[in-house]
Order: C-alpha cells, then sequence, then structure tokens
C-alpha cells in the first residue's frame, strides 16, 4: 500500500512540474545571462534543468545514467570518449549484470563508449532511438561551457567521490547525502535520501527535487562552481 501511494505521489509531483515548466519557462529562462550551457550529468537530472528553462538538449546525457565509476572516467576526458561510436550489448554482456537484473532494467538499451564505459538508455524503447538522440545532442555540446553533475547513487564509493573532486573542471557539484557533505569539496547537500542494499545512504528522486538544493540561475550564471566551497553563492 506504501509503495502504491509513493508511486502516485511521484506521478502528481511529475505531473505538476511538467505543467510549472509550461508556464513559467520563459521567465525563468530571462533571468539567465547564458543558455548554452552543456550539462554533462550522471543521470536524467540535466534533462530536467533543460526542461525547467525550455531550453534545447544541449548535452546528450539525457534520458539515461552511466555508473559510477564509468561517469568518472567519462567526465575525465569527455572529448576522447565523445569521439567513439555506441557499441550496443545484451545486459549479460555487461559488467553491471547483477545490478541490473536487481534494478530489473536487462531490457532497455545498453551501450559501451570505448571499452569502459557503460550507458544504460532508461528512457528509451529501442537502440535505435537511442543512438539518434545520443548522437543528435552530442553534435550540440558546448564545449566551453560545461557543467557536470554528479550525485552518490548506484552504489556510488568514496573513491567516485574523490575522483570526480580531483578533475578539473570550472563548474562542478555532486549531489550528496548531509552526512556526506564534509568529505566531498564539490558536494551540495541533497534532502531526498534512500538506503541501498548494502545499507548506504543514497540521493534519490533528483528529477523531481532538481532544484530543490541549488540555485540554479546562481550555478549556471557563475563562472566557476565548486560545490559548497564557493560560499554558498549558489545554493539556496
Amino acid at each position: 500500500m506504501c509503495k502504491m501511494l509513493y508511486r502516485y505521489r511521484y506521478r502528481v509531483e511529475g505531473c505538476f512540474v511538467r505543467t510549472c515548466n509550461r508556464f513559467l519557462a520563459d521567465n525563468r529562462r530571462s533571468k539567465l545571462n547564458n543558455t548554452d550551457f552543456s550539462i554533462i550529468s550522471n543521470n536524467c537530472w540535466g534533462g530536467s534543468v533543460y526542461r525547467h528553462y525550455g531550453i534545447p538538449y544541449l548535452s546528450p546525457t539525457v534520458g539515461l545514467y552511466i555508473w559510477p565509476t564509468d561517469y568518472v572516467k567519462f567526465c575525465s576526458n569527455l572529448k576522447s570518449y565523445m569521439s567513439k561510436s555506441l557499441e550496443f550489448i545484451p545486459y549479460t554482456e555487461s559488467k553491471y549484470r547483477e545490478e541490473l537484473e536487481h534494478k530489473k532494467e536487462g531490457h532497455v538499451p545498453i551501450a559501451r563508449l570505448g571499452d569502459d564505459v557503460e550507458i544504460v538508455f532508461l528512457h528509451y524503447k529501442t537502440q535505435e532511438e537511442a543512438a539518434e538522440k545520443w548522437y543528435r545532442r552530442a553534435s550540440r555540446i558546448n564545449y566551453n561551457n560545461l557543467i557536470f553533475k554528479f550525485s552518490k547513487l548506484d552504489s556510488c564509493s568514496y573513491e567516485n567521490l574523490k575522483a570526480f573532486d580531483l578533475l578539473d573542471c570550472r563548474k562542478k557539484f555532486c549531489f550528496l547525502p548531509t552526512v556526506d557533505v564534509a568529505k566531498v569539496k564539490s558536494g551540495i547537500p541533497f534532502k531526498r535520501t534512500k538506503t541501498n542494499k548494502k545499507g548506504d545512504i543514497e540521493v534519490c528522486h533528483e528529477t523531481l527535487g532538481y532544484a530543490r538544493s541549488i540555485n540554479l540561475n546562481k550555478m549556471i550564471n557563475s563562472k566557476i562552481v565548486c560545490g559548497v566551497r564557493m560560499e554558498g553563492t549558489y545554493l539556496e
């Protein structure tokens, strides 16, 4: 019963967000000093931000997610990975097979980028659709205005978080449970959390709560961003 109520609440909240975007996007966009930013996100969060402002997707990391270790590798050599072609594989060949089975996601398109980065195209029905949108949006990336967004989920380790901290990026931040923020320079506290199968606390439902832990306008308009260490200038 609780799960049913939770799903209902999730659908209602999603409907409310979509309705607000439809009527408020123009006004929100007018408060930005630029709209040509490319969000490189580990999950669907970037897509939510683009819809918030009514801006075309200027990044291929929309409607999908990338496992923590792979995401950090992807960000560390973005242009090189983006020059590679997607290689779709059955989930049984994935190095994350057990996790995919646990999440019941063996049916969604999964692709390798290079030899070591796997992408789960969660919100795409076919490989053809996933590839077409990936390459089309990849061509729009503005490498001069990148925003890297990470989060502690999918069994993300402390090593993954520290590796993200070390990336040489002008704009980067990571959503974390409050208890972990002090450990990571690029960390931002995110209120919605859950406990994973290993007993670790992770963030959850970022695509709905995407604007609740961060002032999006200030973050996008800033020249340099690195979590809470930026004197809270863009935190709400």
